[in-house]
């Protein structure tokens, strides 16, 4: 999947339908689900992932400033996920969900559940939704 057809599905998805919405939280998710994950997952989810996400990943990636692995509540995360996107916290959701929800059919299936094990517990309800 090309990065122009991963941001079409997300505009395309209930609750956003708007490109700058999609393109900002598109690359705003994947960059902050990278700060927490392992240095080599990430790399696995880059191989599959079109070049300019890709460098969304290694970018959250390379921000890791501790364990890729610690906790972090759902509302945290969609807060990290809106400041990077310049929205509110509670504006990004409905998009977010849209984004994994693409992310789901633009890698295998195998490595969507290798991310999902590698995320903090508490983003499982997200990745699950």
């Amino acid at each position: 999947m090309q990065t122009e057809d991963f941001i079409a599905r997300v505009e395309q998805a209930e609750g956003v339908n708007d490109r700058t919405v999609a393109t900002n939280v598109t690359y705003a998710t994947i960059e902050s689900l990278c700060l927490h994950l392992p240095q080599e997952e990430i790399r696995q989810l880059t191989s599959q992932l079109p070049a300019e996400l890709s460098q969304s990943a290694l970018k959250g990636g390379q921000q890791q400033t501790g364990d890729a692995q610690s906790t972090v509540a759902l509302d945290d995360f969609y807060s990290e996920v809106a400041t990077r996107a310049n929205m509110d916290a509670n504006d990004v959701r409905e998009p977010v969900r849209a984004v994994i929800n693409t992310l789901k059919q633009a890698v295998t299936t195998g490595e969507f559940v290798d991310v999902t094990f590698d995320l903090p517990p508490e983003l499982n309800t997200l990745l699950a939704s």
